[in-house]
């Protein structure tokens, strides 16, 4: 289990990619309000909580992929781990379409890059960040991208999902 200064940490760090992306502009406050309320569920460790709070918050608007991130995130703390591979594929099938809309979005790449970390494919996003840095050589965030993705795994690994085996499943 993660320590309450990890627990904060992680909040601080990805609630910006977590709530107020795509969810600003989207849905109703109520979705907001219990997007807020999943935030506050995690950082108590209240798992289950936030769990259910982001599946209410789901059937409300299901194409934030902050929620989708969200919902693996609770998954995979509650060792859901299929659950959580379906969340993060859902959360980077949604980037993916915004960043296909607008490809040089600073955060909708890295979002996007995030997700496939998450789902342990940190050579496919590697290659994606790679690219978008190519295209767009001035953008800062793009020239230190491995330096962000080893930051990334570095403070929260414990969320990336273990490899598929060959039958589909996640390793144990």
């Amino acid at each position: 289990m993660l320590k309450p200064s990890a627990i904060l940490r992680l909040v601080t760090a990805l609630a910006p990619l977590f709530v107020t992306a795509s969810l600003a502009g989207a849905p109703d406050t109520g979705t907001q309000e219990l997007a807020n309320r999943a935030n506050l569920a995690m950082a108590e460790e209240d798992w289950e909580t936030a769990d259910q709070l982001l599946e209410e918050a789901l059937e409300r608007t299901d194409d934030a992929p902050e929620l989708w991130i969200g919902r693996g995130f609770t998954r995979k703390q509650l060792e859901r781990i299929e659950d959580a591979r379906e969340s993060f594929e859902k959360a980077l099938e949604l980037y993916l379409e915004r960043a296909g809309e607008d490809p040089d979005n600073p955060g909708l790449v890295m979002n996007v890059g995030y997700t496939l970390v998450l789902l342990n494919r940190r050579d496919d996003a590697v290659a994606y960040l790679e690219d978008a840095a190519e295209r767009n050589p001035e953008e800062p965030m793009f020239q230190r991208f491995e330096q962000i993705i080893d930051g990334l795994e570095e403070n929260f690994g414990e969320y990336i999902l273990p490899e598929k085996d060959d039958d589909g499943a996640g390793e144990p």
